[in-house]
């Protein structure tokens, strides 16, 4: 009598692990689990759900953007205003930051451009946001740009423009004034890659705190398409 019982909990557990097999093949991300001694009840594990893909990022969030490993920006230089000041704040990196409050053609000629100078080398990021506060300036913009690109590429080093983004009530500019100054600055660069952040904020939405300046999820998106489309990118931040 033991034996039959012992032979029927013997053919019990090679039906469970009959089944447990079974089920594997069916459901591939499944476990392979056994039931306890003596049962006909399905294996109780749970299905491990595969690793979700980060999305590109999300709004206000640094992501790490996805180029090949293959190339590379040794530095990092962004040249700007006031919304320049607000992105370094924003996200706090260790590029080289040339930017000031409320400033424009002539201070980026004097001042902005000869400050970080003897940074650039080769496999130099030269990236430019200036404008919003000079439009007028466009003539002078695209002549020094376009001659110092020229010469920072002599050393290794690419030079980016950004073009202005939209505002929303700013008593010194309209957006009309802006996509003339962009659609004059993209046309007339030489040796430079323009980065159009003006259609991709207005296309995707945007605010600002004042009429003229983003806050800081606007700001870190701003950061985050530069980055994004720049021609060899690995470094700056991500070390």
């Amino acid at each position: 009598m033991r034996m039959n019982r012992r032979n029927r909990r013997k053919g019990k557990t090679a039906i469970v692990l009959a089944f447990s097999i079974l089920l594997s093949m069916i459901m591939p991300g499944s476990r392979l689990c056994l039931a306890e001694e003596g049962t006909l009840s399905p294996p109780a594990c749970e299905l491990e759900e595969p690793e979700k893909e980060p999305d590109h990022y999300e709004e206000g969030m640094l992501s790490k953007p996805d180029h090949p490993e293959s190339f590379t920006n040794d530095k990092l230089i962004f040249i700007g205003d006031s919304r320049t000041v607000d992105i370094k704040n924003a996200v706090n990196d260790d590029s080289i930051w040339s930017c000031k409050v409320g400033k424009g053609y002539n201070w980026m000629s004097s001042t902005g451009v000869p400050d970080i100078e003897d940074e650039i080398e080769d496999n130099t990021a030269v990236i430019f946001l200036m404008g919003v506060n000079d439009p007028g300036n466009l003539v002078h913009y695209i002549n020094y740009i376009n001659a110092k690109a020229n010469e920072w590429q002599k050393l290794g080093a690419q030079t980016y423009f950004v073009s202005v983004g939209p505002v929303t009530n700013d008593p010194y500019v309209t957006n009309s004034q802006i996509e003339v100054f962009n659609d004059s600055m993209e046309a007339s660069l030489v040796g430079v890659i323009f980065i159009d952040i003006y259609h991709h904020l207005v296309e995707n939405g945007y605010t600002t705190t004042d009429g003229t300046h983003y806050p800081d999820d606007v700001s870190i998106e701003i950061y985050n398409y530069i980055l994004d489309h720049l021609e060899e990118q690995t470094s700056g931040i991500w070390g």
